[in-house]
C-alpha cells in the first residue's frame, strides 16, 4: 500500500470489486466488508487506507485469484484507453470525502445477500476507483451515475421480493 501512495484507496476498492463484476460466487462480503472499512476512511479524510491485521494477512487462492485477472485483463485493457486526468475537482480530496460516503453505501448494498445484487454496486465502486486511480472525473461521475442506478436494480429486487413474500404468506394464510 505505501508504493501506491495516493493512488492506494482506488487500487485496494478495484481489487475488492473486481471478483463481484465478474462475478466470483461467495465473496461479496468477503470483499465488501473491507470496501465499507476503506470508504469511512476517505469519508474520514484519511491520506491512505489502514486495514487491520487481520484482513491484511487475509489471502485469495492463488489459481482462482490468476482466473479473475485472466477474466477481467481483456475488460481492463478497454477500460484503459479511456482513462486519462480529466474534470480534476471530482477526483480530487474534497471529492474524495463525498465518494467515501458513496462507496460505504455501495459496499453495504454489495455485501447483502441478494442474488446479482453485487455486481451492479461492485461495477459502480469499480469505476469510482478507477476515477480515483487516474484522477479522472467523468468515470468517478459515470461510477455515481451508476451507483445510482444499482441502488434503484436492488430496491426494486428487495420490493419484488417482499411483494412476493406478502403475496405467499396471504395464499398460506388464506
Amino acid at each position: 500500500m505505501d508504493a501506491l501512495g495516493d493512488r492506494a484507496f482506488g487500487a485496494l476498492l478495484l481489487i475488492l470489486s473486481i471478483p463481484n463484476v465478474l462475478p466470483v460466487p461467495g465473496l461479496s462480503t468477503a470483499t465488501g466488508v473491507p470496501m465499507i472499512l476503506l470508504g469511512a476512511q476517505m469519508a474520514a479524510g484519511r491520506h491512505g487506507p489502514w486495514l487491520p491485521r487481520r484482513m491484511l494477512a487475509a489471502s485469495f487462492d492463488r489459481k482462482a485469484f490468476l482466473g479473475v485477472i485472466r477474466r477481467a485483463k481483456p475488460w481492463a485493457e478497454r477500460v484503459e484507453r479511456h482513462l486519462r486526468p480529466r474534470m480534476p475537482a471530482l477526483a480530487g480530496p474534497t471529492a474524495e470525502r463525498l465518494l467515501g460516503l458513496a462507496v460505504v453505501v455501495l459496499a453495504v448494498i454489495l455485501s447483502l445477500p441478494i442474488v446479482f445484487g453485487n455486481q451492479p454496486p461492485a461495477f459502480a465502486i469499480a469505476l469510482i476507483a478507477l476515477g480515483l486511480m487516474e484522477s479522472d472525473g467523468a468515470f468517478v461521475s459515470a461510477g455515481l451515475v451508476a451507483g445510482l442506478l444499482a441502488i434503484a436494480i436492488v430496491a426494486a429486487v428487495l420490493l419484488g421480493l417482499g411483494q412476493a413474500a406478502v403475496a405467499v404468506a396471504q395464499q398460506l394464510i388464506g
